[in-house]
Formats: C-alpha cells, sequence, structure tokens
C-alpha cells in the first residue's frame, strides 16, 4: 500500500512539474506574439512617417510655384526621408539576414580609430542639433582586429546615433577605445534617460523596446541593438550594457579580440559617412 502510495505521489508531482513547464513555455510563447504585434505596429509606424513627409513635400512641389530656397529645402526633405526608409528596410534585412544565417563578413585587418572618427563624423551634425558634445579618448597603440570595416562602423554608429537618441538638449556622449591584455574595448557612455534594471535584460532582443507604443517619445525600430550583438558576437566579441536606473545615463561596452599584426597592414579604404536623420522635424514642416 505504501509503496502504491509513493507511485502516485511521483506520477501527481510529475503531472504538476508537467503543467508547470506548459504553462510557462505558454506564457513565453504568448509574450514572444505580442512583442512582434507591437513590433509590427511601430514598423508601420516608422515606415509611414517618412513617406508622409516625402508625400507632403511632393505634393506641394507639384501643386505650388516656390522659390528656389524653398524648392531646394523640400528635395533635400524628400531625399533625407527616402534614406531614412532605406535605413529601416536595411536593418530588417539585416536582421533577416542574420537570423537566416546568411550574413557574411569581409574579413581584413581593422583600424578601429579610423572606424570610430568616421562613426563620430556621421553622427556629429545630429548632436549639434541638440547642443550635445561627443567626447572621444582613443587608445591607438594597439587598436588593429581582424573584422569587417563596414559591419563594425554600423555597430559604433547605432550605439552613438542610440546614445544621441536618448540624450537631451546639452547633454553629453562619450567614446572610449582601450587595450585590455588580448583584446580591445570600445565604451559607449551618456548622460540621457537611463534604462529600468527590469528592461536590462532585454535591451539586445529582437523586437523589443523599452516603450513599443506608435505614440512614444522615441522613435526607431528597437533593432539597432539586436543587430549590435548579433554583429559583435559574429566577430567573436560580446557587448555589455549597465544603467544605474532611469535619468541616469546608460554605458554600452563592446569587446573584441586584439588582431596579432606579423606585419604592418594596409589603411581600410575611406568608410562611407551615414546620415543620421530626423524625420519629426520634417513631419512638422510639411
Amino acid at each position: 500500500m505504501q509503496q502504491r502510495t509513493a507511485q502516485l505521489e511521483a506520477s501527481n508531482r510529475a503531472k504538476d512539474e508537467f503543467l508547470i513547464r506548459e504553462q510557462v513555455v505558454r506564457a513565453e510563447a504568448e509574450a514572444a506574439n505580442r512583442a512582434k504585434d507591437e513590433f509590427l505596429s511601430v514598423l508601420s509606424h516608422e515606415l509611414r512617417t517618412p513617406l508622409n513627409a516625402i508625400l507632403g513635400w511632393s505634393q506641394i512641389l507639384r501643386k505650388q510655384h516656390l522659390s528656389q530656397d524653398r524648392a531646394m529645402r523640400a528635395l533635400e526633405t524628400i531625399e533625407r526621408n527616402a534614406q531614412s526608409q532605406a535605413k529601416i528596410i536595411e536593418d530588417i534585412l539585416d536582421i533577416s539576414r542574420i537570423i537566416t544565417g546568411k550574413l557574411r563578413l569581409q574579413v581584413q585587418p581593422v583600424n578601429l580609430v579610423t572606424i570610430i572618427e568616421a562613426a563620430i563624423e556621421s553622427v556629429r551634425l545630429a548632436a549639434e542639433a541638440k547642443s550635445i558634445r561627443i567626447k572621444s579618448i582613443l587608445d591607438s597603440s594597439n587598436n588593429y582586429i581582424s573584422g569587417d570595416a563596414d559591419r563594425l562602423q554600423q555597430v559604433i554608429w547605432n550605439l552613438l546615433s542610440n546614445a544621441i537618441k536618448f540624450t537631451p538638449l546639452g547633454g553629453q556622449v562619450q567614446i572610449r577605445l582601450e587595450c585590455v591584455n588580448s583584446h580591445v574595448e570600445i565604451i559607449v557612455s551618456d548622460t540621457g534617460v537611463g534604462i529600468s534594471p527590469d528592461f536590462l535584460p532585454y535591451v539586445f532582443d529582437r523586437f523589443r523596446q523599452h516603450d513599443s507604443t506608435s505614440t512614444r517619445s522615441y522613435g526607431g525600430l528597437g533593432l539597432g541593438l539586436a543587430i549590435v550583438r548579433q554583429l559583435v558576437e559574429l566577430h567573436g566579441g560580446t557587448v555589455s550594457v549597465t544603467s544605474p536606473g532611469i535619468g541616469q545615463g546608460a554605458t554600452f561596452t563592446i569587446k573584441l579580440p586584439v588582431m596579432i599584426i606579423h606585419e604592418t597592414p594596409s589603411e581600410p579604404e575611406p568608410l562611407d559617412v551615414i546620415p543620421l536623420v530626423n524625420n519629426n522635424i520634417d513631419r512638422r514642416q510639411a
């Protein structure tokens, strides 16, 4: 009788554990589906925003006789928003390539100082528009790694543009390059809005944003940091984030293995400058 009772209790415990696991899996699946639904809603909003500016200014150009200066401003606005839409689409394609394993790196000796300086120039106008100071501290003693120059610039551009977006007027963004033993560290810190402790574990997740509603204060799809993590890991590195909390800024740290140089590598070709655009201004002006 005691053996039978013990068997029944064990069977009941197993059933309870199975039900708990099933509930956890179901809850995770439902959360993932909600995140994807929210992402699709945000995606629609982000694609529509630059498109509205393009259509609005196109109609003005067609129906009104504008001065040369105003017509030039309209064309610049259309071009800027087209670039913004292209960037959104490229981020989506990058995530798709990463998920399917189709993203390939063009590996060569890379000078990180050159790449960081190019990324800083790419975001300088956006920083100046908000009176944000960009401070760089770059150790050039051992800054060569083996990697894809364009993708590494994309990583740094994403971190810098993210820092500028979430830093208020008159704030500061700092980027440091340091050599630590067998790896280099790229550290981007800001005096921005910070990250709440409960959201820190999800910062690099796809389809996750701290505020995922279409009426949120800051634009973007929330794919930039997911792309950063995947590209850094493809280079054999790691990326992490810390933040004391809301209103206290954030610090992102990338660690990449140092390249062992047997001869002086040739400098990579000049990198393209990626413009950082502000669609909210265009929407208000159209």
